[in-house]
């Protein structure tokens, strides 16, 4: 039994298994620019993504993989590898900040994220019959506090999307974390086709579920200078 807040959560199954599920973003949630992405990659074999991830930085002597740092041969060699073998899928989130009508959402940053969090992974956890462990990069700013966002993703899963598994949710500093550091540079591709119209690598991903954000507006009036300001 879980209290959060006035609410009382009983869970009835226990899973032996687990699954775990590496975020990203790109972009950022201020008024400089126009798209911001949440990239969920759900790796079927980590320890391929790892080992081809370790090799790349070995050879290029790069403690760390950041895309916006990477050449375009870097990228291509880390797609390809990706790419290479069908055993993970990607989801994403992108908000097209320009047509979010309700402003007060942009104002506070923690609720934004948390809010285009929830929708990113509402189908990955209700479809889950088993643990679930989400992973994101600790680097980024996206939010004060990951209690905050455990709780907002938790209180949603077991009340409203009738999870009855064990959902983790933590930071891991992505120097240590090859996953994070692959999705990270998937997450640069899809940030580079919204924002620059360039989806050469945004093209070879294998994409289970892509949402656009708000929906029904989304990339309406696009600016000549890309800002925010119609």
């Amino acid at each position: 039994m879980v209290f959060v807040g006035c609410a009382v959560f009983t869970f009835t199954q226990h899973s032996k298994s687990m699954k775990t599920f590496f975020i990203d973003e790109s972009g950022d949630l201020g008024t400089k620019e126009r798209y911001f992405v949440i990239t969920l990659l759900a790796p079927q074999k980590s320890k391929r993504i790892i080992n081809f991830m370790r090799k790349f930085c070995a050879k290029n002597s790069i403690q760390e993989v950041k895309a916006s740092q990477l050449s375009f041969p870097q990228k291509q060699f880390i797609f390809n590898k990706l790419c290479s073998t069908n055993d993970y899928t990607i989801s994403y989130i992108v908000a097209d900040k320009l047509n979010i009508d309700n402003k007060k959402i942009l104002e506070d940053k923690n609720l934004c994220y948390n809010y285009l969090l929830s929708f990113l992974v509402k189908k990955t956890i209700k479809s889950a019959h088993e643990d679930i462990t989400l992973l994101l990069d600790n680097h980024s700013t996206k939010v004060k506090s990951i209690n905050s966002l455990a709780d907002y993703v938790k209180i949603k899963a077991f009340t409203q999307w009738g999870f009855t598994h064990n959902l983790n949710i933590r930071y891991v500093d992505s120097r240590s974390s090859k996953v994070v550091q692959a999705t990270d540079v998937a997450s640069n591709a899809i940030y580079a086709k919204y924002t620059y119209g360039k989806d050469h690598f945004y093209s070879k991903l294998t994409i289970s579920e892509s949402i656009k954000f708000p929906a029904s507006k989304f990339g309406l009036n696009m600016p000549v200078n890309n800002s925010l300001t119609p």
